[in-house]
């Protein structure tokens, strides 16, 4: 039986575009066979009337076709989405348009909900000692938070909240160096804008917390850092508990620009004009809620994009 050709899934996010290339086995087994990352940071790219500079684009058109590029060197089929940025920019159907008519790549534009549901089952694939709980899922990526309650790889409940890590940092946090009142703002402003996503949370229940994306990883690092231990590798399992938290976002707020803020243990620079409303993001999601840790999950979003496209054959 001839073997099915690998599958390139990408992600064009609002702080990075992503490709993972992938082989697919009997029963649903995943091999990795190559991961790229282009931080692209397309949500610090929208403007105040909400359209992507035309440079932006021009530079995720470019990192399309080079990923384009690698999957067809593979033999892979290509499947291509993007989230919340260019849902919300005016002018995301010209980045679309383009994308297909100059790479030929038709970019599958996720809905929030389809986004969490996809989230959901690639951390189901990496713990499927999960299953049979309820479990939450939450992902901060760049330009908004997906949430979803789910049970026996059924959703039960899913909210998108349009605010990520870069979002946040670029409404409520600049120019820097940002100041004490900054930061309450923020945190006001923040708490508000779950509220609604959190009571649902609540009125549904849980039995595990789940955080994925990059800006809970980088926490977890940090986290692993400030603890004595290695401020880089994989984190996938590690556990950010409420007092972890609260230390980290001490130690973020007291570095009120990018550069002190490369002096925080385990913070990358790819990170670090965004981390601080991310870490605030998860404060925000922690403090109302009955939970006692998170864990992190790096099967996520793009596991589960190849997961579904495996199935769609």
């Amino acid at each position: 039986m001839t073997a099915l050709p690998p599958i390139a899934a990408v992600d064009v996010g609002s702080n990075s575009i992503h490709l993972t290339l992938a082989r697919v086995g009997a029963g649903g087994s995943i091999e990795v066979l190559a991961r790229h990352k282009d931080a692209a940071r397309l949500a610090a790219h929208l403007d105040g009337h909400g359209r992507l500079a035309p440079d932006a684009i021009d530079r995720a058109l470019e990192t399309l076709r080079r990923f384009r590029q690698l999957a067809d060197g593979h033999g892979a089929d290509l499947r291509a989405t993007a989230t919340a940025t260019i849902r919300a920019a005016r002018n995301g159907t010209d980045f679309l348009r383009r994308a297909d008519e100059e790479i030929g790549v038709r970019v599958e534009v996720l809905s929030g909900a389809d986004e969490a549901r996809l989230t959901y089952r690639g951390v189901l694939h990496g713990a499927p000692q999960l299953a049979s709980r309820r479990i939450l899922c939450v992902d901060v990526g760049g330009g908004s938070t997906e949430l979803l309650v789910g049970e026996n790889g059924r959703p039960l409940l899913v909210a998108s909240v349009p605010w990520g890590s870069l979002l946040a940092t670029e409404r409520l946090l600049c120019p820097e160096p940002f100041r004490a009142r900054d930061v309450r703002r923020a945190r006001r402003r923040l708490a508000a804008v779950f509220r609604r996503a959190l009571r649902g949370v609540a009125a549904v229940g849980f039995d595990d917390a789940i955080a994925t994306s990059g800006t809970a990883q980088r926490l977890a690092r940090i986290a692993r850092a400030l603890d004595g231990g290695p401020g880089d590798g994989n984190v996938d399992g590690e556990e950010l508990d409420r007092d972890r938290l609260a230390r980290i976002i001490g130690h973020l707020l007291r570095a009120p620009t990018r550069a002190q803020r490369l002096g925080v243990p385990g913070l990358d620079a790819e990170r670090a004009d965004s981390i601080v409303g991310g870490a605030l993001i998860f404060e925000a999601l922690t403090t109302p809620l009955p939970l006692k840790r998170w864990t992190i999950s790096t099967a996520a979003l793009r596991t589960g994009l190849v997961l579904d496209t495996w199935h769609r054959r």
